[in-house]
């Protein structure tokens, strides 16, 4: 573990000190490992693609061009996927003020209850009828919560599907770049 640490803050710190900007695109499907890289390093540009141990590597514009394209659709979950992860932190936060909401109540209760006022009993049952619509909005955030999960499994299955699309797209791409001169094995 400490060594795959090692080697992935070795990769990510590498090139923010040399100037290179790295996109990499992983994919783990079965036994099957793709890897995509784009790499831009003092003004050239590079890409490459390794699909279960067949590599290749073209700094031609028009197959990036391709690349870039074939990936659009990728880019665009990672913003459904923020939206999404937006969405969950307003919840969180709707649930923590529903939480101090409930602990004041709770601390009212007890100071009720310490109390010797004759409208105890009144105060008690208006306490209790907050309690009730703090977990009726509980209720709520809870339904709104559940959605939310619906929406983000979907994504992932949908994402999951055009995954695979993309990674078939990356190897025509890159075996018609090969055949045509614009993209080589190393």
């Amino acid at each position: 573990m400490r060594t795959m640490i090692a080697v992935l803050t070795l990769a990510l710190v590498t090139p923010a000190v040399a100037g290179t900007r790295v996109s990499r695109t992983e994919n783990v499907n079965g036994n099957e490992t793709r890897l995509l890289h784009i790499i831009e390093d003092d003004g050239t540009r590079y890409a490459t693609w390794q699909n279960n141990g067949d590599r290749y590597r073209t700094e031609d514009p028009g197959v990036l061009a391709e690349v870039e394209k074939a990936l659009r659709p990728q880019r665009a979950y990672s913003g459904k996927h923020s939206d999404l992860g937006r969405k969950h932190a307003e919840l969180g936060r709707e649930h923590a003020a529903l939480g101090r909401e409930h602990a004041r109540l709770s601390r009212e209760h007890a100071r009720v209850s310490r109390s010797s006022t004759a409208d105890v009993e009144a105060r008690h049952r208006e306490i209790e009828r907050m309690q009730r619509d703090l977990e009726r909005k509980q209720n709520d955030l809870e339904r709104r919560q559940n959605d939310l999960e619906r929406q983000q499994q979907e994504l992932e299955r949908t994402q999951k599907h055009h995954e695979h699309d993309t990674d078939a797209q990356m190897d025509e791409i890159f075996r018609r770049a090969l055949k045509a001169g614009k993209a080589r094995r190393f």
